[in-house]
């Protein structure tokens, strides 16, 4: 992401032009007088400055959006911060009106150039001085000159430090090159919740043609809805499906490869379909839903030898969520003789997160043949009133169905001294008598995964996990938490009992059970349970056996990690342990940072120009440098230009408890070897939802960076991330290598 800031076009008027020349002059007398030193090199980032180059002093501003109050870009603006630059780039510039006329006369409007190679989601925001009150009106109007009819505009509004407040609002533009007001709806119940301005143009896929759009005139409207209904988006991804790819038929889903759909929208459908995405996942969003239909008509699918359906659904506001699946039958054509078709309805409905629907074929009893499925459709009450995600849409055999974890939990992030551990490779655990008691009805197995131990337990009726001999006082602990992952459990419980004053078993035990119904199966289930919900645990000093049951019994299997209790002081927002040592041989090596080898000289850790707070630590005898409030970092060896043309990788091991994005870009000045723009090149890679609370060691080749096409004067590392000049990164080992 890139700040960009906004620039103003032609000048309006000659004397203006030369004054203007003559303070020029001026200045460059000034600046000779300067050290060069004192200018940052074009490649970094430079805070905005005020524009006086046309027909008034063009002011960068934080604009408010209120009642009776246009945001009109006449001599003043926001700073503007881009995303999803990918092999592209957009550029935002205030320039004179290239089409006055219609409903917009204005002199100066803003610019939006996109050129190809952009993510599909790529677009811009820009900060509101305060939250938007809809009290008054309900509707964000925007004068918007596309270059097409038909062009979809998405508009989110989000709170500025919590991106999970958001919601987001899509228009269609009617007309091609004219100006036209398009109205984003949104509600009273918006109101006092949204400080950031999101704008995405020609938001419908891929983006591989430049575009150039222009918009103008913001401001508060008529419209929208009077009601308070929920706005909430997903800020996660739907869960990673556990079948293997030979079992499956999918139709939707980015684990595998789907087969041909006609189409994700019918003619007769009620509602609205807007391909987005949630942290590059891809998604399908139904919004004012009643009923859509899709159809597989030109190319019906046979699942006779599948026995499941599933789809990921998540919603704010339905209540009620339906699936049809209709079989055209054997003449492969709608005609009533031979279709066979079951509808299937959930209530319930688990508000704002995923729900994984897992529905027997046997379940859609009136679907008699399945050779020929050739529509699903989704209907949704309130009709017409809810809005529904969709993700990971297939046909499965449960054979496919992993029956044994791939990945590891992940860690915990709670400081060692506001835990108490009985198992996990993150903590120092305490002592645990046995993990199988002689009375457990269940196998028992130690194994290693990924370089992690886990447990196993299979054939599980109950399983007795005991600290008779050193039992454990969590009187000043908050929560128990274990990590589950099952293949088949239907139902799971945990039971825990303390033994009482006495420490013995006996009449002032007491003891409570929870139980958890329909778990999700094939992933990592982390349950952090507050103490207080084990309700008739009334004595928490001498915790003494621990207790796992299930159904099917006898007949299931469990996956455990991570057994601890925690006071809940929160997470842990600095590493504890030194980032791993590397084991490459130091011949194969340029190394800039790293205690494991001989490093090449660096000119600084933290240019002039950076926007960011740099100290170097130390963590257990290992150099780390921490970078904090991070907008963007720039580390140069302008001095000491880097070849490493015979290099292959770029590594650097970074750490971070809040960073939701982290780039890296490297910059080389070219065989002139000086900063003249001509011979340099520079590329951005961006990691997008990084594990938080732990070392992460990114090895990247350097053909990744695409646009780096010379490698002999590499002279500028620069990081930066995302949430803004909000975030703390620790780095170590950083170098080059073969």
């Amino acid at each position: 992401m890139k700040k960009s800031n906004i620039n103003l076009g032609k000048g309006y008027n000659a004397s203006f032009g030369l004054i203007l020349i003559l303070f020029t002059i001026i200045s460059i007398t000034i600046s000779s007088c300067s050290k060069e030193d004192d200018i940052p090199p074009p490649s970094a980032y430079v805070p905005p400055e005020p524009d006086t180059t046309g027909g008034c002093v063009f002011l960068i501003i934080t604009p408010e959006l209120i009642d009776d109050v246009t945001i009109d870009f006449e001599c003043e603006g926001p700073e503007y911060t881009v995303f999803g630059e990918l092999e592209g780039t957009i550029s935002i510039n205030a320039i004179e009106n290239p089409v006055s006329g219609g409903i917009n006369t204005s002199d100066l409007v803003v610019e939006v150039i996109q050129t190809a190679g952009l993510e599909p989601w790529a677009g811009f925001f820009f900060d509101l001085s305060e939250k938007v009150d809809f009290s008054t009106y309900q509707a964000v109007k925007v004068s918007v000159y596309s270059p097409a009819a038909g062009q979809m505009i998405n508009l989110k509004l989000e709170d500025s430090t919590d991106g999970s407040i958001a919601k987001e609002v899509s228009a269609t533009t009617t007309v091609g090159n004219e100006w036209e007001e398009l109205s984003f709806d949104f509600s009273m119940g918006d109101s006092d919740k949204y400080d950031r301005f999101v704008l995405f143009f020609d938001f419908q896929g891929p983006k591989d043609m430049e575009t150039i759009h222009y918009f103008d005139d913001i401001k508060l409207g008529e419209g929208g809805s009077t009601g308070g209904e929920v706005t909430a988006v997903p800020t996660t991804t739907a869960p990673t499906p556990s079948v293997t790819a030979d079992k499956v038929i999918s139709l939707f889903c980015n684990e595998y490869m789907d087969v041909p759909i006609d189409t994700w929208q019918t003619e007769w459908s009620a509602g609205t379909l807007l391909d987005t995405m949630i942290l590059g996942d891809d998604v399908k969003k139904y919004s004012a839903l009643s009923f859509v239909g899709i159809e597989a008509v030109m190319n019906p699918i046979d699942v006779t030898s599948m026995t499941h359906f599933r789809t990921d659904i998540w919603t704010a506001d339905a209540t009620e969520f339906k699936i049809k699946l209709v079989d055209f039958g054997p003449d492969g054509m709608f005609d009533g003789g031979d279709d066979t078709e079951h509808e299937i309805t959930f209530t319930e409905l688990p508000l704002e997160e995923w729900i994984s629907l897992d529905v027997p074929l046997s379940d859609f009893t009136g679907l008699t043949t399945q050779s020929n499925i050739a529509q699903l459709i989704y209907s949704a009450a309130p009709a017409g009133q809810n809005t529904v995600f969709v993700d990971n849409v297939f046909f499965y055999d449960s054979e496919g169905v992993f029956s044994a974890p791939t990945t590891t939990a992940l860690d915990p992030t709670f400081n060692q001294m506001n835990v108490i551990s009985m198992f996990s490779d993150v903590y120092m655990n305490v002592p645990v008598d046995t993990w199988r008691t002689e009375w457990s009805v269940a196998d028992f197995e130690e194994i290693e995964l990924m370089g992690n131990k886990i447990y196993k337990y299979s054939n599980l009726n109950f399983v007795g996990a005991e600290t008779v001999m050193n039992q454990i006082d969590v009187s000043n602990m908050t929560h128990f938490h274990v990590d589950v992952w099952t293949p088949d459990a239907a139902l799971f419980r945990i039971k825990l009992v303390d033994f009482g004053p006495d420490g013995a078993f006996g009449g002032d035990d007491t003891e409570h059970e929870l139980i958890f119904e329909s778990p999700a199966q094939g992933e990592w289930i982390s349950l952090d349970i507050p103490l207080t919900d084990f309700v008739d645990l009334t004595t928490t000093e001498n915790i003494a056996q621990l207790i796992f049951s299930g159904d099917p019994a006898g007949d299931l299997t469990l996956y455990i990690d991570n057994v601890y209790f925690h006071n809940n002081m929160g997470p842990v927002t600095e590493p504890t342990t030194p980032a791993p040592t590397p084991e490459l041989d130091a011949a194969d090596v340029i190394s800039m940072f790293s205690d494991a080898y001989s490093n090449v000289p660096v000119d600084t850790w933290r240019t002039d120009w950076s926007v960011a707070d740099f100290e170097e630590l130390d963590i257990m005898g290992n150099a780390t440098y921490k970078y904090s409030n991070l907008n963007f970092v720039g580390i140069e060896t302008v001095m000491n230009q880097i070849d490493i043309s015979e290099m292959t990788h770029f590594h650097v091991d970074i750490w971070t408890a809040d960073a939701d994005v982290f780039r890296v870009k490297l910059v080389d000045f070219g065989p002139d070897g000086g900063f003249q723009g001509g011979d340099d090149t520079e590329h951005e890679l961006v990691f997008e939802d990084q594990t938080k609370g732990q070392w992460i060691s990114l090895e990247l080749p350097i053909a990744d960076f695409t646009g780096l096409t010379t490698y002999e004067n590499i002279s500028q590392l620069i990081f930066s991330g995302l949430p803004s000049g909000e975030i703390n990164v620790y780095v170590d080992n950083v170098y080059f290598h073969k």
